[in-house]
């Protein structure tokens, strides 16, 4: 890979001698946020540059004279400039452009797309305006993992689970960043809400597959979340309170640059203590969450951003005298990043993120202590460099290194049991070339190699995607890529407060995967677009946890742990239809998918499907503005959940006296051989702005499951009588719920 690069810098070098470098800052006039690939163009000429996520943009190679630049976004008010070049000189301009929504017919358009440029050259690239996650109904309150759900190809595992599963891979397999720090353990109230909190979040970027070289570490897909930078020109608030919790979020500048603060938390324990009675335990239990981010201005060529994320769940149950529960969870996470423009072409960000989850679990029975305590520490550095080379090549390249620290305790009656802690460290290095062949057609090609050294583990991932406009509406797009996982997760489903994540020593290989994505985009104008994807991706080396293993069992090799050696694929077909302007908005997403998972020692070495897989899954989303009033409904339609069903029960005498148990055991049939009812819901929200002490506010009511459809979640056998048919646990049932929100 370095000899190909030398030689590409080696054709790209000799530019024109009297040429010049126009660059600069693209950014929101409103709010001083960056404004991440805004279109800049030299009228009359092929010159032009996309700003990069930062909002920085350079163009190469202009010739001398008197030439009009063409600052434009999506949402925004064009504005246009004049530059004057005598020779090869550097041009410095930062463009502040005004938010302009767009009218058809009458009707206000939604803002601007901030990652149009990134949806047509990459594939199964999402983005969704934070403000259209907050306005789909919810239960209790707006959430942004379970709003991610009804995209097609994304799914949760139940109503109160917050977990992803992406084009049939499990929670694991997909990497939650928020500011560029890994969380890994992002949900509240066990899953039942995420850590976002969706005051704070600027942008929420989904790669579902085949992501490209600046990102690895999981087998599927990459959710890039980022926090507000915070208003440059004014103190601005928003908040809101809902039935069970309340929430600030305060903005503004602070010398050359701006300021976030916002905080969440539950007020829960009145509410359960009114219900609490001496025949009915109900535990104590609240979350609370802070996000923090400060930026500042260090002269024209050095910018530096600073944030942080604190969340916590805290649950205590009182059972009879000397016995009771306490739990307690979280994720605490900060990061510096500092970006320099080196020279006007070439730009560098720079990044430490330090994050760490906890999880303890202290319970007592009849005065007998047990302790179960796991966490995971992660203190990474990384480096970008983007070099506009020309204006057919932007090159990007960094490095990732990451140390981790493991720990796992469990003490029994004041007995250490187990007490593993590891320490592994995972370095990667990445190059990449945006190289716009055609004016119609870009190729994105790169590739990653990493390190990891818990089993000293070397290899090496290729990345490409192409995307090709057919037509001016039609495009064509495809991509592919290798990647591996070093980390796997311990979940357990209905208690996401106790899951934990383990590193694959030399005793087990890494997870790796192979993706390929092909699809098509029509986009008849503004208003419509429709698009249709179709996906492969080959799995090896999986691992899954062996249930066997005795719990003070003192093995702690991952080949202990783990049955490994498993293979799988996942394949499918998604349809993505969208009215993104007018009054009426929403999409329709449709995804028909196959997933198969074969280890050798489970299920007679048959393949099977995981509980995740789905055959159809289709998704209605609308959203109806008029006037004041804002209107919102989702329907949803999935294919049962797999489970095992029981072949057979059966009891076995003692053999010393003969006697029966009280209890049958149960004989599995194949795994996951027979399939829950279909899952269906339909949601209703309706908001109103109107004015509360001068200032803007909206009050909403909302209604989860409106027709009360009790969806199945998991099947419950009796093994204490014979006779008890099996019983199908039930999910949530009609939800309403109103709250209020108000901006300042």
């Amino acid at each position: 890979m370095l000899r190909v690069w030398v030689c590409l810098c080696a054709v790209l070098l000799p530019l024109r001698s009297h040429a010049a470098t126009l660059n600069g800052f693209v950014t929101d006039r409103e709010s001083g946020e960056s404004l991440a690939y805004a279109n800049v163009a030299v009228k009359g000429s092929p010159l032009g540059a996309l700003t990069n996520p930062s909002g920085y943009y350079a163009i190469r190679a202009i010739p001398p004279g008197v030439h009009e630049v063409v600052f434009s976004f999506v949402g925004y008010e064009t504005r246009r400039d004049t530059i004057r070049v005598t020779g090869a000189e550097d041009i410095r301009r930062n463009v502040a452009l005004s938010p302009r929504p767009i009218s058809l017919a009458g009707e206000t358009v939604v803002t601007a797309d901030r990652y149009e440029q990134e949806r047509a050259t990459q594939p199964s690239f999402l983005t969704v305006p934070a403000q259209t996650l907050r306005n789909l109904p919810a239960v209790v309150e707006s959430d942004l993992l379970r709003s991610l759900a009804l995209l097609p190809g994304v799914q949760t595992a139940s109503d109160i689970s917050s977990g992803l599963y992406i084009r049939g891979g499990g929670p694991d397999q997909t990497l939650i960043l928020l500011d560029q720090i890994p969380l890994y353990n992002p949900s509240h109230a066990f899953g039942f809400f995420s850590t976002f909190n969706p005051d704070a979040i600027k942008d929420v970027n989904l790669y579902k597959g085949a992501y490209p070289a600046q990102y690895g570490g999981n087998l599927g897909s990459v959710l890039d979340v980022s926090n507000r930078d915070g208003n440059r020109n004014a103190l601005h608030g928003t908040g809101g309170v809902s039935l069970i919790s309340a929430r600030l979020m305060l903005e503004g500048p602070v010398k050359e640059g701006s300021w976030m603060l916002s905080g969440r938390r539950t007020y829960l324990e009145p509410i359960l203590s009114a219900i609490r009675s001496r025949t009915t335990e109900i535990p104590a239990y609240y979350f609370y969450d802070l996000n923090a981010r400060v930026n500042q201005e260090l002269g024209g060529s050095d910018r530096f951003v600073a944030s942080g994320y604190l969340g916590r769940d805290d649950l205590h149950l009182d059972l009879d005298e000397g016995s009771f529960v306490n739990v307690r969870w979280g994720n605490t996470a900060f990061t510096g990043k500092w970006t320099h423009v080196f020279s006007p072409s070439v730009f560098g960000n720079f990044v430490t993120v330090f994050s760490r989850y906890t999880s303890d679990t202290s319970v007592s029975f009849f005065d007998t202590p047990i302790l179960f305590s796991n966490s995971i520490r992660d203190l990474s550095a990384k480096g970008d460099i983007d070099w506009f080379a020309s204006g057919r090549h932007t090159l990007t390249g960094g490095f990732w290194a990451t140390r981790y620290d493991f720990s796992f305790r469990q003490v029994f009656n004041q007995q250490e049991q187990q007490n593993l802690r590891l320490s592994p460290v995972l370095l990667a290095l990445y190059a990449q070339d945006e190289w716009r062949l055609a004016q119609a057609t870009t190729v994105r090609l790169g590739g990653r190699s990493t390190f990891f050294s818990a089993g000293r583990r070397l290899n090496v991932e290729p990345r490409l995607s192409v995307s090709h406009a057919l037509k001016p509406d039609l495009r064509l797009k495809l991509a592919g890529g290798v990647y591996h996982q070093y980390l796997q997760l311990v979940t357990t489903e209905g208690f996401s407060g106790g899951d934990f994540w383990v590193p694959l020593d030399a005793t087990v290989r890494p997870g790796r995967s192979w993706q390929s994505v092909a699809g098509v985009v029509w986009e008849p104008s503004d208003r419509y677009q429709v698009s249709l994807e179709g996906y492969y991706t080959r799995l090896e080396n999986l691992v899954i946890l062996d249930n066997s293993v005795a719990p003070d069992a003192e093995e702690t090799r991952s080949d202990d742990l783990f049955r490994a050696g498993g293979r799988g694929h996942a394949t499918g077909m998604e349809v993505f239809v969208q009215r993104r302007t007018g009054a009426l908005t929403g999409w329709i997403g449709y995804t028909l998918g196959w997933t198969r998972r074969r280890f050798p020692e489970l299920n007679q070495g048959r393949a099977f499907p995981p509980k995740y897989d789905r055959r159809h899954d289709l998704s209605l989303v609308a959203g109806y503005r008029r006037g004041r009033w804002t209107f919102g409904g989702s329907l949803v339609y999935a294919t049962g959940q797999a489970f095992t069903p029981a072949a057979a029960r059966y009891s076995l005498r003692a053999p010393a006296t003969g006697l029966l148990p009280d209890e049958d055991d149960i004989l599995p049939a194949a795994r996951n051989s027979a399939r829950l009812l279909p899952y269906h819901r339909l949601d209703l929200s309706v908001r109103r702005d109107f004015r509360l002490f001068g200032r803007s506010a909206q009050w909403f009511v909302q209604v989860f499951n409106v027709y009360s459809r009790r969806n199945e979640w998991f099947i419950q056998y009796n093994t204490e009588n014979p006779a008890t048919e099996p019983k199908a646990v039930k999910m949530l049932p009609i939800v309403p719920t109103f709250g209020l929100d108000l901006k300042f």
